[in-house]
């Protein structure tokens, strides 16, 4: 009999909308504290250089100023999990835009002024913006001291004296001999740009060190326990004397993960004897050298397959630029890589990443973590592959598509896929097999991302005299309702109504650990460290409701913040009247724990990639595109586009549905218009809002988001996470359906009109030529 859920599974309005929308929210630019500093970066105007000398004499004497630090004076590195990356350049700098000299001044104008006043002489180095060039044996090494750091070996393997920072192997079955089984081979290279996260909110964050020593920070930062503990590290203190505090965030997509703009102010609150040092970086700094990018990615592809569509072998090569330092690139290299083979049952395979320094901005985490780049390659081949042999591109993937049971690249089985569930509503929803007039295409994509494991949660749930709950967790709120739905789990599992609980997130003075709000890991793991102690607290009640009523323990239930009788629709008594601590009673006021890691995961082979556990779920979806391209202009008009995916449970529709729309929005809006573009010195050319082109509200298309349910066993009420997947699979189901309407592919992302129009003016003999910012086609 199906258990009757009274809190998930309902349209629920976000719990901070309100605060939101009346500009109540606090986020961290908007916090000030008494006597608190202003602070700027002096950055490198090079890409690789020497420093040979700091002048700070004129800048010393603004009025105003009260502290100048430069890499001498802190010379720490952070970053997990290779420690390669100074608060301030220390030697030299290794991209456009590296923070050199940091300034607290009494205001934000002394602060500029001297900046303006700082004098920095380099010694220019070569650089290298291609990580093609970067991995020559004979490349200028970016990190000659790279031997030096401090890593986490278990997680990757380096290439010793060069500049390949990381080398990911796949090793699975016999490649060679599933490609002599095969009647085919396909082969291509694909590309994804570099491009910004473009969050509303810029960076920022305030920094207080005490005399004590204890440092507390205030940052616009999605995870605040991975943060303290890099923190920690680097300034050789114990944790506890790290706090960091989350306020809202006004978007972050993985460009908030970790130390970003808090190493300066940290640098100068070390110095400004207790005074607290604010940070707020520009939109122009935001769009050239903090928060990092989403950074380019090179993939070659070559796969076999049978006349009847059994795929026998795959065999990728993937090239990460991971910018002037390592950030997550590592983990980016590692999760992207072994996902290059697609959701698909293929039992010979061969990879190879590898994670590249080069002079450029720093990549870090994006929404779908290196999922999206390889989604790109392998869906693209996946069609000329369908296409290839006669098959209908839907059945193609249906025949190949991994289920229950199934081993991934990694040799890890499967459970709850809900693959071929989504890829089929999909299919009804786009029409599929409706007729079409010419100039139209359509397409439908499958993609699986994994979220990391092992990561660990916890959460406590305190009552309140009243009966009300405080449910206390690290999850960081940044738009995709996350207290929203913490909220539900902990009602649902306490057994109290929605408005008798408020969750308090994000401190880690006083929230328990978490490791981070990335990877669409908060449902699963701190949804199930919320229901474990919602249901300690439910427990606890009926034990104290017991003696209070005189009854058994096992004839009374919990729901909407009262005591029943089992089966019974009057309340016995309220949670308010069992809260208290009672005369004579051996039971104290009720706090609820619960921590969660998934079972049984397993570290990774670096030998060979094999980990029989080493993704907590796998987020499933299935994306359908139709549209219409102009051949006379190369613009594409997407008419609608299906979003569908695999909740496991869906604990709140019109959460998810939000979650949906906005990844497909920024999945459209980079498969089509972003790209961060560099000119010969390093330098990002397009670094304001005009020149760096997002997609706008008028240029994102009807949108419909679809939910199919294949509970997965370990999650909270069966759910998975969805956050990142509806990212994953748009661009590629775009360049298939431009295909399919015109018959002219794009390989390397974005997918521009002058893209489409080259293509076309290969393939009937025209030639392109740009004339006053118009393309014009004339004949050869």
């Amino acid at each position: 009999m199906t258990q009757t859920r009274h809190v998930i599974g309902k349209r629920t309005q976000q719990v901070d909308a309100f605060d939101k929308a009346v500009g109540r929210a606090i986020f961290a630019a908007d916090i000030s504290f008494p006597r608190m500093l202003m602070a700027t970066v002096v950055r490198s105007p090079l890409a690789h250089a020497m420093i040979r000398k700091i002048d700070i004499t004129r800048a010393q004497a603004v009025k105003g100023v009260r502290a100048i630090v430069t890499g001498k004076d802190v010379p720490y590195l952070y970053n997990i999990p290779l420690r390669d990356q100074p608060f301030l350049a220390i030697d030299r700098v290794r991209y456009v835009g590296e923070p050199v000299v940091a300034i607290a001044a009494e205001d934000e104008d002394a602060a500029l002024e001297a900046a303006s006043l700082v004098q920095v002489d380099y010694d220019p180095l070569p650089a290298i913006f291609d990580p093609v060039e970067a991995m020559r044996p004979d490349a200028t090494l970016i990190h000659p001291d790279y031997a030096s750091y401090k890593r986490d070996a278990s997680l990757f393997s380096s290439v010793p004296n060069s500049n390949i920072l990381s080398h990911f192997k796949l090793r699975k079955g016999d490649v060679e001999a599933g490609f002599a089984e095969a009647d085919a081979i396909f082969e291509g290279t694909y590309g994804s740009q570099a491009f910004n996260h473009g969050a509303m909110e810029p960076h920022a964050c305030i920094v207080q060190v005490e005399r004590s020593g204890q440092v507390t920070v205030w940052s616009s930062q999605q995870s605040p326990w991975f943060t303290s503990n890099d923190l920690a590290v680097a300034l050789g203190l114990p944790m506890h004397k790290v706090r960091v505090i989350a306020p809202f965030i006004g978007g972050g997509f993985g460009a908030k993960h970790g130390l970003k703009v808090e190493p300066a102010a940290v640098a100068l609150a070390l110095k400004t004897d207790g005074r607290p040092v604010k940070l707020v970086v520009t939109r122009k700094e935001v769009l050239t050298c903090v928060g990092g990018v989403r950074g380019a990615v090179k993939v070659k592809l070559r796969t076999g397959v049978k006349r009847d569509g059994t795929i026998t072998a795959r065999k990728a090569e993937i090239i990460w630029d991971t910018g002037a330092y390592a950030d997550v690139g590592p983990l980016l290299c590692r999760n992207g890589s072994y996902s290059s083979t697609g959701p698909y049952r293929i039992a010979n395979q061969w990879v190879d990443g590898y994670c590249v320094y080069t002079n450029k901005v720093i990549t870090s985490a994006f929404r779908s973590y290196g999922t999206m780049e390889m989604s790109f390659a392998y869906e693209c081949h996946t069609d000329e592959i369908a296409r290839g042999i006669g098959m209908d591109p839907v059945e193609f993937r249906r025949l190949n598509l991994v289920e229950d049971g199934d081993e991934t690249s990694t040799s890890e089985p499967l459970k709850a896929v809900g693959l071929k569930k989504a890829l089929d509503a999909c299919k009804v929803a786009m029409n599929w097999d409706a007729p079409k007039r010419p100039g139209v295409g359509r397409s439908i994509v499958a993609t699986a991302k994994s979220s990391v494991a092992p990561s660990g949660s916890s959460a406590f749930i305190q009552m309140n005299d009243d009966g009300t709950l405080i449910a206390m967790c690290g999850t960081t709120e940044m738009g995709q309702g996350s207290r929203t739905v913490m909220a539900q789990l902990a009602a649902e599992a306490a057994g109290a109504r929605l408005q008798d609980v408020k969750v308090i997130a994000s401190d880690t003075a006083f929230t328990p650990p978490d490791r981070s709000t990335s990877s669409s890991r908060s449902t699963f793991n701190m949804g199930n460290a919320i229901v474990r102690a919602g249901t300690d607290v439910k427990d606890q009640v009926l034990v104290k409701a017991a003696e209070f009523l005189d009854r058994p323990k096992d004839s009374l239930e919990a729901r909407d913040s009262a005591v029943f009788l089992r089966g019974e629709t009057e309340p016995l008594c309220t949670f308010a009247q069992v809260a208290g601590v009672r005369p004579g009673s051996p039971h104290g006021p009720i706090v609820g724990r619960g921590s969660f890691v998934p079972f049984g995961t397993t570290p990774f082979n670096l030998e060979t990639g094999e980990g029989r556990r080493i993704v907590a779920f796998w987020l499933y979806t299935s994306q359908g595109v139709e549209l219409e391209v102009d051949t006379d202009t190369g613009k594409i008009t997407i008419h609608h586009i299906i979003s569908v995916s695999d909740t496991g449970k869906t604990l709140n529709p019109v959460a998810c549905e939000g979650q949906i729309e906005g990844g497909v929005a920024i999945a459209c809006s980079t498969a089509l218009f972003e790209e961060v573009l560099l000119d010969d010195k390093g330098r990002v050319i397009n670094d304001s809002l005009n020149d760096y082109s997002m997609a706008t509200s008028c240029d994102i298309p009807p949108i419909q988001p679809l939910m199919v349910e294949v509970p997965h066993p370990e999650g909270p009420y069966g759910a998975k996470g969805i956050g990142e997947g509806p990212t994953t699979g748009i661009a590629a189901a775009i360049a298939n359906a431009v295909y399919d309407a015109i018959g002219v592919r794009v390989t390397d992302l974005p997918i521009t009109p002058e893209k489409i129009l080259r293509a076309l003016g290969k393939l009937e003999g025209t030639k392109i030529e740009t004339r006053e910012g118009e393309l014009v086609r004339e004949p050869n």
